[in-house]
């Protein structure tokens, strides 16, 4: 889980991270980034992915991989779940997600 200093909250900075950030794309996520001083994320989840217990595993997983991923990276971070991320595995949701940040973090 994401402690509450990484995450990002407001409507507002999600939709900032969506128009100015650099997109990254892949059939199950799409990423927003900007760089940061320091890392935080938000994950979006629509309607199209499922119903809500649906929309809440992926929201749990991708949460579970930013909290992993996200140490190490100066970045602000909005991952979008694509419809397909519902059936996927949690081995192809992680491998998507790091693959859209740029791929595995530089751990100390």
């Amino acid at each position: 889980m994401l402690p509450r200093a990484q995450r990002i909250v407001t409507s507002l900075e999600i939709r900032h991270l969506i128009r100015r950030g650099k997109k990254s794309a892949h059939p199950l996520v799409i990423c927003y980034s900007l760089t940061a001083d320091t890392p935080r994320a938000a994950v979006v989840v629509s309607k199209d992915v499922g119903n809500a217990p649906t929309r809440n595993r992926v929201r749990r997983r991708i949460r579970h991989i930013l909290a992993a991923e996200l140490p190490g990276r100066s970045l602000d971070v909005v991952v979008r779940a694509l419809p397909l991320s519902a059936s996927a595995s949690w081995l192809e949701l992680r491998d998507a997600t790091i693959l859209v940040l740029g791929g595995p973090s530089e751990r100390v």
